[in-house]
């Protein structure tokens, strides 16, 4: 692994290149403003970006739009779906999603056994979200409003306090804060499987450009 990063990240999300961050700057008068870079995978240097390229690549074409309809456009995760309409959750179990046009039509909790759901990664008409203190993960019909599908558990093993899910060629890859594991979820057989195994927390994993990114408690890494 190669270390890239050992800042106060707020945000981490993919590119074509490689990742956009957001991080905290401290500044000579003590207080804290939010800047974006990007790091590009291949070239293995960061570069100075804007909050538009990050907004872009997080919500899509109407991102100025459903920006300013969210509380915090930053401590959300969010899964650009097939119809173009857009899901952002945040750890609380808010949960907004918006159509082709950035128009919010509907918002709630979204909640599994009492545990608020987080976590963000689509699948067709679907999305598949993490339930961090139920130990499982869940998949959600925003055209039902209704939970269709859950792997893991209370009793389960599968998924130890998972807190982040990303999805790339038909597999989901799922962060566990406790076992300090990547899992997969291959949705084909929905077979649950180990795929790396740290020694300490990792709270999120990215492919792009032909990379594979970590966040780890002690930074983030490139694979």
């Amino acid at each position: 692994m190669k270390k890239l990063m050992d800042i106060d990240i707020v945000d981490i999300i993919p590119f074509t290149k490689g990742i956009i961050v957001a991080r905290k700057d401290t500044l000579p008068s003590g207080t804290t403003k939010v800047s974006f870079f990007t790091y590009d995978v291949k070239l293995e240097r960061p570069t100075a970006s804007t909050r538009g390229a990050y907004l872009l690549n997080k919500f899509g074409e109407n991102f100025e739009k459903i920006a300013e309809q969210l509380s915090d456009f930053l401590y959300c995760s969010a899964a650009i779906l097939p119809n173009k309409h857009v899901a952002v959750t945040y750890a609380s179990g808010e949960i907004g999603l918006f159509n082709d046009k950035g128009e919010l039509y509907w918002t709630g909790d979204l909640l599994y056994k009492d545990c608020p759901v987080s976590g963000v990664a689509p699948e067709g008409k679907y999305i598949w979200c993490v339930v961090p203190d139920n130990n499982s993960i869940i998949r959600y019909s925003p055209a039902t409003e209704k939970i269709v599908l859950r792997i893991g558990g209370d009793a389960s093993t599968a998924f130890l306090h998972p807190v982040a899910i990303s999805v790339y060629d038909n597999v989901l890859y799922i962060c566990n804060y406790e076992s300090c594991k990547i899992r997969t979820v291959n949705l084909k057989d929905y077979t649950v499987q180990d795929y790396k195994t740290f020694d300490e927390p990792v709270y999120r994993y990215i492919k792009a450009n032909e990379r594979e990114i970590v966040e780890l408690e002690s930074g983030v890494y490139m694979l």
